[in-house]
């Protein structure tokens, strides 16, 4: 590629793109679609004011710690998520339309989530974890939620999701946290690991066994909207994401109202973590975002650095390691925006997006009711579990060439290169490591292979790249699969 192409390359083209292809297709107008793009403009201003990049690396060596049991973060850091959450009441606009919001999901929050995530991951994670939260509550609302709703939108709330345990990382049904129904309150007991925002956030989302008589009778989910008799054990330290508290927390005989369970007594598992796939299309768009960063720096970079008196973007290298990257973005946004459209129609009770009626809701809906659940299920689950294993194991894979590119700078840890390599390693485990999600494609694939008319995302692109060749050498039977 010439420089001209590297320079003349619009990094944000396929993501305008995406939104006006799949924003229509749920029912969002032109006019929604605008307040989208006022909301992210709003969010650069912010992000730009307070030198958030910049502001990133001092977060990163301050990082998190407890103190009198609190977990303390830096003021500044505090300052932006306040400004974000609270002065311009970002959650707001993912109530649904009956409470006065504009019912925005998945495909949305990937825009915004990017456009943190592109200045600071952390920062991502400590703003976005909440729609979690209200995504459950929404999804299984009842009357007695509106206030705590309402408390988000305000920016009176930030999230927590509460289900991993030290022996039940991934299988979540051996947890061992419990339940049990005293009078009207529910009393919770338990230690849960690695919990995002934990200690810091006040409303979290809570997983435990239901015990019935000393017996388990399936599992619940909760609602716990106060702090009281929760201690923050430790925070965990990281190799990246250092401003990101990532904690261990007890629940010592927590009440909450019964009212507060979500879902069906027994079912909190299986229906709860089915709508909570959302929390997987935030780290695709982590991927996402952190791609684009690693490309602009390493660019920039290549144009400026000189070995033997010219710039390394001479080389052909450099040029053909840029290239890479810069064919794989859209690739990436491709996955992304797919999976969130697609569980965005799941949640609607629309069929997926390769077998319906032009986008129509009323059709979609009576097609939909002829498609066995356990269907429409598996292809949102094809869909999701592509995105994440595609974005989190690509992007690292990204990450090492971007460094490679910096040479020894690229080992340094103020260039912000490093830090982006060190964020971006955990997106393969956490939200379901790559390995989970290849089983998990394994298991939708039944389903796929009953709509005829299915596409395949790989089937959009005529060729494959460099990081996805090394992708289907670690995961073989992805290159069929997704």
């Amino acid at each position: 590629m010439s420089l001209e192409e590297f320079e003349n390359f619009d990094i944000n083209a396929k993501r305008k793109e995406l939104i006006a292809k799949y924003a229509p297709g749920l029912g969002f107008s032109a006019d929604e679609i605008e307040t989208l793009y006022d909301i992210v403009s709003t969010l650069n201003t912010i992000l730009e004011k307070n030198k958030v990049r910049e502001a990133a690396r001092d977060w990163d060596h301050v990082g998190v710690h407890v103190k009198d049991g609190n977990v303390v973060l830096p003021d500044n850091f505090i300052k932006v998520v306040d400004e974000i959450v609270k002065e311009n009441q970002l959650y707001s606009f993912f109530l649904p339309r009956d409470l006065d919001g504009l019912g925005f999901g998945n495909l949305f929050q990937g825009v915004i989530s990017e456009t943190i995530a592109s200045h600071d991951i952390a920062l991502q994670i400590m703003v976005l974890i909440s729609l979690s939260v209200v995504e459950a509550l929404v999804q299984y609302y009842k009357p007695n939620f509106e206030q705590t709703l309402h408390e988000f939108a305000e920016g009176k709330r930030l999230g927590y999701v509460a289900f991993t345990e030290p022996n039940a990382g991934s299988n979540l049904e051996a947890i061992k946290s419990t339940s049990e129904l005293v009078g009207d309150e529910y009393v919770l007991n338990g230690t849960k690991i690695f919990i995002s925002n934990g200690g810091y956030a006040n409303t979290g989302l809570f997983l435990a066994q239901n015990m019935v008589n000393g017996k388990r009778e399936g599992t619940n989910v909760f609602l716990v909207d106060k702090l009281d008799g929760i201690t923050t054990l430790r925070v965990e330290e990281k190799s990246g994401l250092h401003v990101s508290p990532t904690s261990q927390i007890q629940f010592e005989n927590v009440t909450v109202p019964k009212e507060n369970i979500i879902a069906d007594v027994g079912n909190g598992y299986r229906k709860v973590l089915e709508r909570l796939m959302g929390m997987r299309i935030g780290v695709s768009f982590q991927g996402i975002a952190a791609a684009k960063r690693m490309y602009q720096v390493s660019l920039d970079y290549a144009q400026t650095r000189e070995q033997f008196d010219q710039p390394i973007i001479s080389f052909p290298i450099i040029r053909k390691k840029l290239s890479e990257m810069q064919k794989t973005i859209p690739r990436m946004e491709e996955y992304g925006y797919r999976a969130a459209f697609s569980l965005d129609r799941y949640n609607h009770g629309w069929i997926p997006t390769d077998v319906g009626a032009g986008g129509k809701p009323g059709p979609e809906k009576q097609a939909a009711s002829m498609v066995p659940g356990a269907v429409r299920g598996g292809i949102a689950h094809h869909y999701v579990s592509s995105s994440k294993l595609y974005t989190s194991e690509i992007v690292n894979q990204m990450g090492y060439d971007a460094a490679q590119i910096f040479g020894g700078n690229g080992f340094i840890a103020e260039y912000e290169v490093n830090k982006l390599a060190r964020d971006v390693r955990v997106l393969p485990v956490y939200e379901g490591t790559s390995e989970i999600h290849d089983a998990i494609l394994t298991r939708a694939e039944r389903a796929v292979q009953m709509i005829p008319t299915f596409k395949r995302l790989y089937e959009t692109f005529p060729d494959s790249t460099v990081y996805e060749r090394i992708l289907f050498e670690r995961f073989p039977e992805m290159k069929k699969i997704i």
